[in-house]
């Protein structure tokens, strides 16, 4: 598939991406939220994202079901590579 259709609708996503990086890099923090039933293209957007983040840090993980029920079982696998 075309990496651009899977876009294709996501304007107002983009838009505030976009926006939230423009803050970032003059210095402003800010948070994304990404929810949703699986296969909407939530991955796609992150993709996006990650991409568009030249000159910032971008940290990853996956949620792993195994580990649902341990609080805060992702933030630790975000932050430890970093700490």
């Amino acid at each position: 598939m075309d990496p651009g259709a899977r876009m294709e609708g996501r304007g107002e996503e983009l838009r505030r991406i976009e926006l939230l990086l423009s803050d970032a890099l003059g210095g402003q923090s800010g948070a994304l939220l990404l929810h949703g039933e699986a296969g909407i293209g939530k991955a796609g957007l992150l993709e996006h994202a990650a991409a568009r983040a030249q000159g910032l840090r971008v940290l990853r993980v996956e949620g792993i079901e195994s580990e649902m029920e341990l609080g805060f079982s992702g933030l630790h696998q975000l932050f430890l590579p970093v700490l």
